[in-house]
């Protein structure tokens, strides 16, 4: 029975032993792997920086590539309202670059007009001019409204804006010519 005792306790050191051996292979093959998934992250890090990295060279060379707007050589304005030049009314105008595709790029903007009264006033692209009447207000017979317009370096460009008609002559007679 002592045989059969000592060789019961061999295989199960023996077992044991195999269990060992296996949990230090195991082991092994889990350190293997951990040490190439940080090799792979450490490769995969410097991978994605020389990409961001060449993304914006890519970014500053299409930048460099961009043609520069064209600065307008001139501008025209449109009533878009077609009102009466009469108090109470709010005129407004639309400015077009020449040449076509030109572009304002730092330019600063600015209005005046010749009547004190009038505050004319242009939005920040510097294409709309907007001129309010005020209420009760009446234009000059001698001396037409008229806004000037003008702008910045490194587009400077220069405008006036006529918004009235000339007056309309009141007929002050007739004359009738017989002619058989």
């Amino acid at each position: 029975m002592l045989l059969n005792r000592q060789s019961s306790e061999h295989q199960q050191e023996d077992i044991l032993r195999k269990i060992l051996d296996e949990l230090c292979e195991t082991r092994k093959l889990q350190e293997k792997s951990f040490a190439q998934i940080l090799e792979e992250l450490e490769s995969n890090t410097t991978i994605l920086g020389k990409v961001e990295s060449n993304t914006t060279l890519l970014q500053q060379i299409a930048e460099d590539l961009a043609p520069e707007p064209e600065l307008p050589t001139g501008i025209t304005f449109q009533e878009n309202t077609m009102l009466p030049t009469v108090g109470g009314n709010t005129l407004i105008y639309t400015g077009t670059l020449s040449p076509v595709g030109s572009a304002f790029t730092t330019e600063t903007f600015s209005v005046t007009s010749n009547d004190p009264a009038v505050l004319p006033t242009v939005d920040s692209t510097g294409l709309i001019v907007t001129v309010p009447l005020p209420a009760g207000w009446v234009e000059s017979t001698t001396v037409p409204l008229a806004i000037q317009y003008s702008t910045s370096a490194p587009a400077s460009l220069a405008a006036t804006i006529t918004p009235s008609s000339p007056p309309a002559t009141t007929p002050t007679g007739i004359t009738f010519v017989q002619s058989q």
